[in-house]
């Protein structure tokens, strides 16, 4: 089964770092960026200078909080590629799940 990963992730947050890295090393693909598009970035700011940025962070923590009950990021979907359906998800860095899914 081909699997990717979609992170949600925040500015200066060593679980993020921890969690992109480990993927990066197993060569586990993953998209931070919102559904692929590069020009916007799956990072939420709520203290950015970018008002904007600012205000779509602000609804997206309250969102993803109310969806997927998490209280920390990252939050990692894991989406079947054929299907697109969401298998799996957590937050928070958890090395276990990522080589869980790239044994896969």
């Amino acid at each position: 089964m081909a699997v990717h990963a979609v992170i949600y992730t925040k500015p200066h947050c060593p679980q993020c770092k921890m969690t992109t890295r480990l993927m990066d090393q197993l060569g586990f693909p993953y998209e931070n960026t919102y559904y692929g598009n590069s020009e916007e970035s799956n990072s939420i700011d709520v203290n950015s200078d970018d008002e904007q940025k600012r205000s779509w962070s602000e609804r997206k923590v309250e969102r993803l909080k109310e969806k997927y009950e998490i209280q920390q990021l990252p939050l990692v979907k894991i989406i079947d590629d054929d299907s697109e359906d969401l298998l799996e998800y957590w937050a928070g860095f958890q090395p276990s799940k990522i080589q869980q899914w790239h044994q896969k």
